[in-house]
C-alpha cells in the first residue's frame, strides 16, 4: 500500500509540473496573472427515477423496483491564441431497491480528464492527455435474482492513470476530436489486496500495481444532431507495448441526450468495455446446473435509460 501511494504522489506532482510549465508566461517563467476571460465552464447536474411496480398475480412476472441516480458533469476550458486547456470532471452514482431486497448500488463513476493542447495547422495539435477513472466506494455484483453478489470494487480498486503526449486532430467547428499517442503509460492500482486477482491476474504475490507503457487510440464526438437532442461519444484504444501487442483495451462510452424543456430530459448511455486483464467465470452451457470450468475476459455492455431533471449553469 505504501509503494502504491508513493506511485499515486509522484504522478499527481509530475502531471502538476507539467500543467505548471505549460501555462507559465514562457517570458518570465512565472505563472501568468490569471484572466478569467480566457475560460469558460459548463455544469450540469441531474436527477434521475425510475420505478416498477407488478402486482402478485401479474403473469409476465417481474420485480417491483426503485432506483435512483445523479449525474454530475464539469467542464472547465482554457482557450488563448493557440494554447487550450480542456479539463472535465464527472460523477455517477446510483442504488436501487427491488422488492424486499436491500438497497444496493446499482452506478458508480469517478474520472478526471485533461487535455492540454498547442495548435499548429488548423486542424492539428500537439496535446498532452492526463485521466483517471476509479470508483468512490465499495461496489458487490448485483444478480438477476436482484440479490447481491461478490464485492467486486472499492475507492483505487481498481483505479486507471493515463499520461501521455500526441497528436490531436480536430474538425473546424470541434465536433469530431481524434487523438493519438504513441507513447502513453498506464497505470493500474488495485488498492484492495482481496480484488487483485480480479483485476491484475498473473502478477507477481505482493503487488498491486501494473505499468504499462503503449499507444492511445481516442476518438471523440461530441455534436447536437438536431435541436434538443445531442450526442457525446468517447471510445478509448489502448494497447501495450511491453506485452501483447496488437491487443487492445477498449472502453467506449455514448450519451445521447433528449432535452424536453429547461428541466427535463432523457438520456441513453451505453457503455462497451474489453480488457484482458478483467476475468470471468466460464460457465458450462447445457447442463441444468452450469459449472464453472475456467476464467476468462468478456465483451461488457451496459445500457441505461434516464429520465429526470436537469440543470445546467
Amino acid at each position: 500500500m505504501q509503494n502504491t501511494l508513493i506511485k499515486i504522489v509522484k504522478l499527481v506532482f509530475f502531471t502538476f509540473g507539467i500543467i505548471t510549465t505549460l501555462v507559465a508566461d514562457p517570458s518570465t517563467g512565472s505563472p501568468t496573472v490569471r484572466d478569467t476571460s480566457y475560460w469558460s465552464s459548463k455544469k450540469s447536474t441531474g436527477l434521475f427515477f425510475s420505478q416498477q411496480s407488478f402486482s402478485p398475480y401479474f403473469k409476465g412476472g417481474g420485480i417491483s423496483s426503485i432506483a435512483l441516480g445523479t449525474v454530475i458533469d464539469i467542464n472547465a476550458d482554457y482557450k488563448k491564441a493557440k494554447r487550450s486547456w480542456n479539463n472535465r470532471f464527472q460523477l455517477r452514482y446510483g442504488i436501487i431497491k427491488m422488492a424486499e431486497l436491500p438497497v444496493q448500488k446499482n452506478d458508480d463513476h469517478l474520472e478526471i480528464d485533461s487535455k492540454y493542447g498547442y495548435q499548429f495547422t488548423p486542424h492539428l495539435k500537439v496535446t498532452g492527455l492526463f485521466n483517471f477513472q476509479t470508483k468512490m466506494h465499495d461496489i458487490y455484483e448485483l444478480k438477476k435474482t436482484g440479490e447481491r453478489g461478490k464485492r467486486i470494487g472499492n475507492f483505487l480498486a481498481p483505479a486507471y492513470f493515463h499520461l501521455g503526449s500526441g497528436i490531436d486532430y480536430f474538425t473546424k467547428d470541434k465536433w469530431l476530436s481524434i487523438y493519438y499517442s504513441p507513447i502513453n503509460s498506464k497505470l493500474t492500482i488495485v488498492a484492495d489486496r482481496s480484488l487483485v486477482n480480479q483485476y491484475l491476474p498473473g502478477i507477481e504475490e505482493g503487488r498491486n500495481t501494473k505499468y504499462e507503457l503503449g499507444s492511445l487510440l481516442r476518438i471523440e464526438i461530441k455534436k447536437e444532431i438536431m435541436t434538443n437532442i445531442s450526442v457525446h461519444t468517447i471510445g478509448s484504444f489502448f494497447t501495450n507495448h511491453l506485452d501483447d501487442f496488437g491487443v487492445f483495451d477498449v472502453n467506449i462510452e455514448n450519451k445521447l441526450n433528449f432535452k424536453i424543456n429547461k428541466l427535463f430530459s432523457v438520456n441513453l448511455l451505453t457503455q462497451l468495455i474489453y480488457d484482458e486483464d478483467i476475468l470471468f467465470d466460464i460457465q458450462s452451457t447445457g447442463a441444468e446446473q452450469p459449472e464453472i470450468i475456467g476464467k476468462g475476459p468478456r465483451t461488457q455492455f451496459k445500457e441505461v435509460l434516464n429520465i429526470g431533471l436537469t440543470h445546467s449553469f
